[in-house]
């Protein structure tokens, strides 16, 4: 499956909500048999410009340094999220 494919089907499964790096890879890896790498799959999430990294998900019991296991989402997901931040005149 070509990055372009990849990057369409995880737009999709991410709009509802922001998933994780392994979830993510588990995810495309049942819907494609080339089983495409997990550090692939944060170099297409990285490079894509509709989606973004919200933050980084800590496990206990993970070492190494595999991939980073980070949280991603949509930007339409985050722009729609997004708290707006409190005026001058709220904070009084």
């Amino acid at each position: 499956m070509e990055n372009g494919q990849i990057r369409n089907l995880i737009r999709k499964f991410i709009s509802e909500r922001p998933r994780n790096t392994a979830e993510i890879s588990a995810w495309v890896n049942s819907q494609d048999s080339s089983q495409t790498p997990r550090s692939d799959i944060a170099s297409i999430l990285e490079l894509d410009a509709n989606i973004v990294r919200i933050g980084t998900v800590r496990r206990s019991g993970i070492a190494g340094k595999e991939y980073p296991l980070s949280e991603w989402a949509t930007d339409e997901w985050v722009a729609y999220h997004e708290r707006k931040e409190p005026g001058k005149e709220e904070m009084k």
